[in-house]
Order: C-alpha cells, then sequence, then structure tokens
C-alpha cells in the first residue's frame, strides 16, 4: 500500500511539475512581447519650444514610462547628417527651424498597455496635432492583439488542466482508500485497527496535499536558484494549483466519509452466514 500511495505522490509531482514549466513557457513569450512594445517608442515632434519642458514633466509622471529622452531638433539634424554621412555642413543647419524630439519608451510590463492612452490624452491635452506624433501604432496593435489571443488561450488551458487535475487526483486517492476501507471491511478489523485506519488516512492525506505542492513548487525556485531558469511566474499564480488539489482533497474526504459511514450500517453477510 505505501509503494502505491508514494507512486500516486510522484506522479502528482510530475503532474504539477509540467503545469509549472507550461506556466513558465507561457509567461516568457508573454515577457517577449512585452518587451517588443518597449522597443516601439513614441516619437513626438515639438514645434513650439516653450511646451517642451511641460510636456517633459508630465510624461515623467507616469511610472512606466522608462525611458523619455528629448533633443532639440537640430541635434538631432547634426545626428542624421553624421550618420549618413550627408553633404550638409553644421553652419548651413542654423539657417532651418527644426522641431525638438521627444522619444518615450515604456517598460515591459501589462500596465504599459494601460498607460499608452492616458500618455496620448496628454498629447492631446498640450494640443500638440496627431500628425506630430509617431506612436507607430500598428505595429502596437498587431502585439497586443496577439497578447489579448494569448491570455484568452492561457485563460482557458489552465482552467481545464486545473479541473482535470482535480479530478485526476479526486479518482486516483478516492480509489487508492476504497481500496484500504475494502481490505479493513473484509478483514473484519477491530477498533484499533480502525483508529490506525483514520491516523493514516489523515497523514496520508496532508502527505498527498503539502508534498507534489512543495516538490514542484521547491524545485522551480531551487532551478531559479541555480540559475537553470528565470523565476518570472508571479506568485499569485501557484494559489491555483495549490486550489485545484485543496478542492480535490475535501471533496475526497466528504466522499470517503459518508462512504464510510454508510459501510458501517451495512450488514456483515459473512459473518451472519
Amino acid at each position: 500500500m505505501k509503494n502505491r500511495f508514494y507512486l500516486i505522490a510522484i506522479l502528482i509531482c510530475l503532474l504539477l511539475a509540467s503545469w509549472i514549466w507550461l506556466e513558465q513557457q507561457y509567461e516568457v513569450a508573454r515577457q517577449d512581447n512585452y518587451e517588443q512594445l518597449s522597443g516601439l517608442p513614441i516619437y513626438v515632434y515639438v514645434s513650439d519650444s516653450t511646451k517642451v519642458a511641460t510636456l517633459m514633466e508630465r510624461l515623467s509622471e507616469f511610472p512606466n514610462v522608462s525611458q523619455l529622452h528629448w533633443e532639440t531638433g537640430l541635434q538631432a539634424a547634426d545626428e542624421l547628417v553624421e550618420a549618413y554621412q550627408l553633404s550638409v555642413g553644421k553652419d548651413e543647419l542654423f539657417h532651418y527651424r527644426f522641431p525638438s524630439i521627444i522619444t518615450i519608451n515604456f517598460a515591459p510590463k501589462i500596465n504599459s498597455l494601460k498607460e499608452k492612452p492616458a500618455v496620448m490624452k496628454v498629447f492631446e491635452e498640450m494640443q500638440i496635432e496627431l500628425s506630430d506624433i509617431d506612436a507607430q501604432s500598428n505595429a502596437w496593435m498587431q502585439i497586443e492583439t496577439e497578447i489579448h489571443k494569448m491570455q484568452v488561450r492561457w485563460l482557458s488551458f489552465t482552467v481545464i488542466y486545473a479541473v482535470m487535475m482535480a479530478l485526476l487526483f479526486f479518482f486516483i486517492r478516492f480509489s487508492q482508500e476504497l481500496r484500504s476501507l475494502m481490505a479493513q471491511k473484509s478483514r473484519q478489523a477491530s477498533v484499533a485497527d480502525s483508529l490506525r485506519q483514520k491516523t493514516q488516512y489523515q497523514r496520508y492525506t496532508w502527505v498527498m496535499l503539502v508534498l507534489p505542492l512543495l516538490a514542484s513548487i521547491g524545485g522551480y525556485f531551487l532551478l531559479h536558484l541555480l540559475k537553470f531558469n528565470t523565476a518570472i511566474i508571479p506568485l499569485w499564480w501557484f494559489v491555483i494549483p495549490a486550489a485545484s488539489l485543496l478542492i480535490a482533497t475535501i471533496a475526497v474526504s466528504i466522499v470517503l466519509n459518508r462512504f464510510y459511514h454508510n459501510l458501517k450500517l451495512m450488514p456483515d453477510t459473512d459473518h451472519e452466514a
């Protein structure tokens, strides 16, 4: 019986470890999309130099604006001349009036998606024309759509896996304990045997609930400490597998208690015969 129990515990550990690995891959893919958004800055061309200081001050108040860079139009033009080795002298540039350029990069976080519309609202309040803003909206929209699709797939997968995990855990535990109860019933167990069985059941219940969670989650963070992975799974996510096993454990206890109660009320046909 003990060998069977530990084999079940190992199976649950492997299933939880697989779930954690799949969640890790999802988080990596989602973070890659956030990194792509972070690499798509907003360029704002400001012709009125009196607005630059106020605009920079307001933009700096956004917590998810990771980089905020301002350069004069003359500086930008000079950099272009040097980069492309254009045959334009610096003295000639002074004859032209170039707008100042503000470059805005967002942090690679989900909150950046919510913050970008607020940043665009600031431009509207500062009366900056849309033609003077390069928000790279098409590229942003494509990545946002992909992130949304990933979230829908993640939600569907998580719900299905959690339900399947709970059902599998329930039926495996129920089958194991049912075999034990029937074996006890067949050998006319004494009161001491019944108490011993109850104590063993309680111990197995806690071990089966806690051991897989500690082994899989602890293994995940151990690999992080050993630099084999990056712990990017949010801590709240681990509540999901824990809740799945906890619900299944409670369900098993309720069903087994009712079954055990009914079993005691059944007449002992072998003894009567």
